[in-house]
């Protein structure tokens, strides 16, 4: 993803903001999972419950248009960014997601 926020950040300067947010479940895992990038990174908690709130499925992805609204999930479990064309298809949601 630091990757993707990379290339965005070169064609689209200031346009697109990657950030996580980490399920209650996998709190004791926030030290590994940032260690090395530089997202930021939300932790979600119970008075919140955003993953409940939403439906999220671990490793969505989920793309939001200028107005925060959801226009497209994709799952890097079932998707790895590591094949090209899945990196370009989660690249064509943000980017279709700015109207570009």
């Amino acid at each position: 993803m630091n990757d993707l926020q990379a290339d965005l950040d070169a064609a689209f300067p200031g346009a697109v903001q990657i950030l996580g947010v980490n399920d209650t479940l996998y709190a004791s895992g926030n030290d590994s999972i940032t260690d090395g990038r530089d997202l930021p990174w939300l932790q979600n908690t119970v008075e919140a419950d955003v993953w409940a709130t939403w439906g999220v499925a671990y490793r969505d992805v989920w793309v939001l248009d200028a107005d925060n609204v959801p226009v497209g999930i994709y799952n890097l479990t079932a998707n790895s960014l590591a094949d090209q064309v899945n990196y370009d298809a989660l690249r064509t949601l943000f980017v279709d997601a700015m109207g570009q």
